[in-house]
């Protein structure tokens, strides 16, 4: 059975995912744990501070993807995002279903995501890219991210998804 903290966060998951973050309370977390707020309250002080521990991990994750990309080959950076996409795809939704948990990530974070992004753009269109090179990074990077939650929609990823969405990304950014 998960701890208290973790069975905070998988509710405050889905219903920030569901609700949004604006549109969910501490009380509507601490009703569907079925505990009251005071005991919530204990764990986290804010429902900032919940968004932040479900955060927190894929972010550090991420940063540091963006900050080796430069280093890493095309086909290994495209890589890296499908298997970061798989591990980080429950909170995806939380960060896209609301303004202002993107807002707040550009205020907390030295480099935002958006920020983190450019940095894999431009390791994956290589030095000097042209318009073109740049339109085909950004098509790698978005195969490798949306084909990737696309198939964790329905399914877990296998082996030969992963390489399929690789090889599309891969496709994507040379053709």
């Amino acid at each position: 059975m998960p701890d208290t903290k973790q069975r905070i966060q998988d509710v405050a998951r889905e219903l920030f995912a569901r609700q949004g973050y604006t549109g969910t309370s501490m009380a509507d977390i601490a009703g569907r744990l079925s505990i009251t707020p005071a005991a919530l309250y204990y764990h986290y002080k804010s429902k900032a501070d919940v968004l932040d521990a479900l955060l927190a991990e894929p972010l550090a994750a991420y940063a540091e993807l963006a900050t080796r990309a430069a280093e890493l080959a095309p086909a290994d950076l495209l890589a890296a995002f499908v298997d970061f996409t798989a591990r980080a795809h429950t909170v995806i939704p939380v960060v896209t279903s609301d303004p202002a948990v993107r807002d707040r990530l550009d205020e907390r974070f030295p480099s935002s995501p958006k920020e983190m992004m450019v940095a894999v753009i431009a390791a994956l269109a290589g030095p000097d890219p042209d318009r073109a090179a740049l339109i085909r990074a950004h098509a790698a990077f978005a195969v490798a991210k949306e084909a990737t939650a696309a198939v964790l929609a329905t399914r877990t990823l296998e082996s030969p998804d992963r390489d399929e969405i690789l090889a599309s990304a891969l496709r994507a950014l040379t053709a």
